[in-house]
């Protein structure tokens, strides 16, 4: 799918770019930005950055995550006429690191750039492996999957690896954000976007928790915004207490929990394969 037929597509539902989910994370996204920004200069007044409109590629940093959060299958959101793919999704949101990262490398902050790329390689493997989890008890790798929880009377191993992959995905986002001893500065230009993506991960993250506070039907607001909001409230506490720890402790962690997954893939092909050869 290009991006022109993207665009197609969500004009279509046109309410999730500009008002709910896309809209309302943007302006998150600008606000967040500007805050940061302020706080680390000490500066006056909050302005509306413009900076991330000097060049078409720059843009694309904030309008390919404004994309990919708006594809979400959050409650309330206008319905989409096809279902979306997670890959999809976090490829748009990944685009703004793509760029962080190759500008870092290109402006001679090499350091910084390493650090980013190496804060990724910590993220994905986690990443990839609890979405394919969360699929064995969802059945599918689309967006709506996590918001689809095993029904009472499906196996208890479903259930299981729903939400076993739920909470890997939520202990993934520290590298897949950068946040704690993974944090890292952005340029000026690409800091709109990458916060945008933040917040798209933090939903990602979320949908489980909605799908279960909303899965009698009801649509209420706090029902839809305390998980995200608790994950924010949670990764903000952690930021704060492992800001200055080594990366390379955290690092070993994530690859401990890389083997926990892949041991998780590993049963459930086991009780599969056994249960085909009862």
């Amino acid at each position: 799918m290009t991006i022109a037929e993207l665009l197609s597509f969500l004009g279509l539902a046109w309410s999730r770019l500009l008002i709910f989910p896309g809209g309302v994370c943007a302006l998150i996204a600008v606000w967040l930005a500007e805050a940061f920004e302020r706080r680390r200069a000490q500066t006056g007044f909050l302005s509306f950055p413009t900076s991330w409109l000097a060049s078409p590629i720059t843009a694309s940093a904030v309008v390919l995550p404004w994309l990919g959060v708006a594809l979400l299958s959050l409650p309330g959101a206008t319905a989409l006429s096809r279902p979306i793919d997670l890959v999809a999704a976090i490829g748009l949101l990944e685009w703004s690191r793509l760029l962080a990262i190759a500008a870092d490398l290109q402006r001679g902050d090499r350091a910084r750039g390493v650090q980013r790329l190496a804060a990724a390689l910590n993220g994905y493997p986690p990443l990839i492996l609890s979405l394919l989890v969360i699929s064995l008890g969802a059945g599918t790798l689309e967006v709506a999957g996590l918001l689809r929880i095993p029904e009472s009377a499906a196996p208890l191993q479903q259930t299981a690896w729903f939400w076993i992959g739920a909470g890997a995905l939520i202990l993934t986002l520290p590298p897949l954000i950068e946040v704690g001893p993974f944090a890292l500065d952005a340029p000026d230009e690409l800091r709109p976007g990458l916060r945008l993506r933040m917040l798209g991960f933090i939903l990602i993250a979320a949908l489980p928790g909605i799908a279960l506070l909303t899965r009698d039907g009801a649509g209420d607001w706090w029902r839809i915004a305390l998980p995200p909001l608790t994950i924010s409230a949670a990764l903000w506490f952690f930021h704060r207490s492992a800001h200055h720890q080594p990366a390379l402790r955290w690092a070993r962690m994530y690859v401990g929990l890389d083997l926990i997954l892949l041991l998780a893939l590993l049963a459930a092909g086991l009780i599969a394969l056994q249960a085909r050869l009862a």
